[in-house]
């Protein structure tokens, strides 16, 4: 599933509500994201607005519930379901 996260939405929120709509529950029967990631950092690494020094060319993909979570480009958050088979990178 693709989810376009709105400039006004930081991306730790835009994150959760992507992986609950693709899990079909509401976002606070997740577990805190900053237990799987540093919330701060994904915040400030994809901040969008006037001042931000977010990266726009960059993507980051981690574990996230029963989740495989990509985003790109600050905007484009893409869920699929996590596998068992998937190799870490290093």
């Amino acid at each position: 599933m693709e989810h376009t996260r709105n400039p006004d939405t930081s991306m730790t929120v835009a994150v959760v509500e992507a992986v609950s709509s693709f899990e079909n529950c509401e976002p606070t029967a997740l577990a805190p994201l900053y237990r799987v990631v540093d919330t701060d950092a994904l915040d400030a690494l994809f901040a969008t607005g006037p001042g931000a020094s977010g990266d726009r060319g960059c993507a980051v993909s981690f574990e996230f519930s029963d989740s495989h979570v990509t985003i790109e480009n600050s905007e484009r958050i893409v869920v699929e379901p996590a596998t068992a088979t998937r190799v870490p990178s290093n």
